[in-house]
């Protein structure tokens, strides 16, 4: 086996013909899709998943390079690692019940993880606004990130960040990582200790080091 990357738009979640041993699946496919091709995964050889960019990421145990070559992909740097598993779903109906096997991949903490990859701190999502809200007291820097399920087009680093909306004013006490999309504002709360001033740096820094790259 060879551990390779793969790209895909998607990829679909019923398993086809899962294989069995002492009650437990031990093989089961499940169909990719990257453009106008599709191929086949064996679930059981998917290692890792990733999203970034729209796009997922598979770290697979490819039986044949060859067969693979035209989804390979290098790794993106921003790329989120997802949670995936393999599961049943019990279905009912006619008088009779059956199970459809499925591969389930979580994106409910891209966010986090982005972050998380980005700065290198954890962070938890504590409140989320509105696009009719406006900072005022920092400005957002601008940023194209597609993660799989969200666009960023907005991103700053700020302690005690205030907002308005209409007539109202609130500030929200601590350090805050704040994303924005179409959608408004998501503030993440700072987890770590960490001095607010180098962690602006360090996500100038970066951030110009991935656009260069």
């Amino acid at each position: 086996m060879t551990n390779v990357i793969l790209r895909f738009d998607y990829v679909d979640d019923e398993i086809q013909w899962p294989e069995f041993s002492v009650g437990k699946i031990v093989a089961g496919w499940v169909t990719a899709v990257a453009g106008i091709r599709r191929t086949l995964l064996n679930v059981m050889r998917i290692k890792k998943v990733y999203a970034y960019d729209g796009k997922i990421y598979v770290m697979y145990d490819a039986e044949s390079v060859d067969r693979y070559s035209a989804y390979m992909a290098p790794l993106p740097p921003l790329a989120v690692e997802l949670d995936f598993d393999v599961h049943y779903q019990q279905l009912y109906g006619d008088g009779c019940t059956c199970k459809i096997w499925r591969l389930s991949i979580n994106t409910l903490y891209e966010e986090e993880r982005f972050i998380k990859r980005l700065l290198d701190v954890e962070v938890e999502l504590e409140h989320s606004l509105t696009n009719a809200s406006y900072p005022l007291n920092f400005a957002m820097l601008p940023i194209d990130v597609m993660l799989y399920t969200r666009h960023f087009d907005g991103i700053a680093v700020v302690e005690n960040p205030r907002f308005r909306l209409c007539r109202d004013e609130d500030t929200y006490h601590g350090k805050y990582v704040v994303l924005a999309d179409e959608t408004g504002f998501s503030l993440y709360r700072i987890k770590d200790d960490v001095d607010i001033s180098q962690l602006k740096k360090r996500l100038l820094e970066r951030l110009r080091g991935y656009e260069a790259g």
